[in-house]
């Protein structure tokens, strides 16, 4: 199976879950719309906020069944967005999508999607994150560099960091958790070009450590913990990496999946191993972001 038809059923969607909602945003002249969960129950103040990107050829609603981070929102009172990329994609740094050839302007609207919501919703402005899957996770380091005074923090998904933002410079600080597996069929965890319809340079999963870590003046040397086999028979094993050492408390992290393949882990196995790889069941990315998110807000 080519690597375009993966990339379209990983988020092959199911209807939108009974207590999400539908929204709609004028940006640009152009209608967007986007999935909204609101968690039970009547807030006691601003709620945090996660805004959730869907892969190439997918949606929102497709990123709300592969990740299960409903279940999470519902139990932990945030917010979570999953908005709808243009002709199923994002303009992100790599600047090869469909999005990108019509010259959409995604941080834009990212932007003003988020600030409706902080006007509309009462997401807390200081507690707002960003997660993404594949192309999404792509955007979210786009918008991390390119709008960092509105992320607390990111967390992509099977997206190593585009090459054009290696130099990337913040204002501020934005804390970053990558979850990267390393055979990942689709994208490259030692760097190049991204094995999909699109392609576009991405630099290795190490490289994009240390790029973080250097936009976010990280001073002390990575350092390797080795998470539980908690199901031996999946064929893998992560290894969190992190940057400590920055300031203000943020704090850079890598989750190398070793055997993973272009997965969500502990999400829905959208495809057989043989088409995209290995989803490991020794961690649960949705309930890994959310104690990070929870850490490291503003």
């Amino acid at each position: 199976m080519k690597p375009l038809l993966a990339l379209l059923l990983v988020v092959a969607p199911a209807c939108a879950l009974a207590d999400s909602a539908e929204g709609k945003l004028v940006f640009g002249g152009v209608e967007r719309t986007y999935v909204i969960h609101r968690p039970p129950g009547a807030p006691a103040g601003p709620r945090p906020m996660v805004v959730s990107l869907h892969g190439r050829l997918g949606q929102g609603k497709g990123q709300e069944r592969l990740t299960g981070m409903d279940a999470v929102a519902d139990r932990e009172g945030f917010l979570l967005v999953y908005p709808d990329g243009i002709d199923r994609s994002w303009a992100d740094a790599r600047a090869v999508t469909p999005a990108s050839q019509k010259k959409v302007d995604d941080v834009g609207f990212l932007t003003a999607l988020i600030r409706q919501l902080v006007d509309q919703e009462h997401a807390d402005p200081k507690r707002v994150f960003v997660a993404g899957t594949s192309n999404g996770a792509e955007m979210a380091h786009t918008l991390a560099c390119r709008a960092p005074e509105l992320i607390a923090a990111i967390a992509p998904v099977v997206g190593n960091l585009p090459a054009a933002l290696e130099a990337c410079e913040i204002k501020g600080h934005v804390s970053v958790a990558m979850f990267l597996g390393t055979e990942d069929p689709l994208m490259p965890y030692g760097g190049g070009s991204v094995k999909s319809d699109v392609g576009g340079a991405v630099l290795s999963a190490d490289a994009s450590l240390q790029a973080w870590g250097k936009s976010n003046g990280c001073q002390a040397a990575a350092s390797d913990t080795s998470l539980p086999d908690v199901d031996p028979a999946d064929g893998t094993r992560v290894v969190r990496r992190s940057l400590t050492g920055c300031p203000a408390g943020t704090e850079v992290r890598l989750y190398r999946v070793e055997g993973g393949g272009h997965t969500w882990p502990g999400g829905w196995q959208y495809l057989p191993e043989r088409v995209v790889g290995r989803t490991s069941r020794d961690l649960n990315a949705s309930e890994e972001i959310w104690r990070f998110f929870k850490a490291h807000g503003r």
